[in-house]
């Protein structure tokens, strides 16, 4: 709004909760959002706790206690895919009127950072459908 791409009356968000559109309440508060948040964890064998803050939740796929330090990269992709895909689903919500599905967000998650893996200089032992 501040830069003029939306209109006043289109800070709600896009999750479509009612609630005005923070960051903080898009990625940590929005109910539709959280479950795509749970999903990549019960897919990663991870505890998920709620965040207070987005730095927690950064820290949480980053520096998960116990894993292997190996893993961080892995995790530090994971997350960063996570949030693009969030990101582009919200925007194709509120300029392309896309209605807005966590499970497919958590597809698109899984697909994107395979790729990203794939691309990168990050050996994969695996093939795609391991990673799926």
């Amino acid at each position: 709004m501040r830069r003029r791409v939306l209109q006043p009356n289109d800070s709600m968000c896009a999750g479509g909760c009612g609630s005005i559109e923070t960051a903080y309440h898009f990625f940590l508060e929005c109910d539709l959002f959280i479950n795509v948040w749970y999903l990549i964890c019960l897919w990663l064998g991870i505890s998920f706790f709620y965040p207070g803050h987005i730095k927690e939740l950064y820290l949480q796929f980053n520096q998960l206690a116990g894993m292997p330090r190996a893993s961080y990269s892995y995790l530090s992709v994971i997350w960063l895919a996570s949030v693009w895909t969030i990101w582009k689903d919200r925007n194709n919500c509120v300029f392309k009127n896309v209605v807005i599905d966590p499970h497919n967000i958590f597809d698109k998650m899984k697909q994107t950072s395979f790729l990203w893996l794939s691309s990168n200089f990050i050996p994969l032992t695996f093939g795609f459908h391991d990673w799926w």
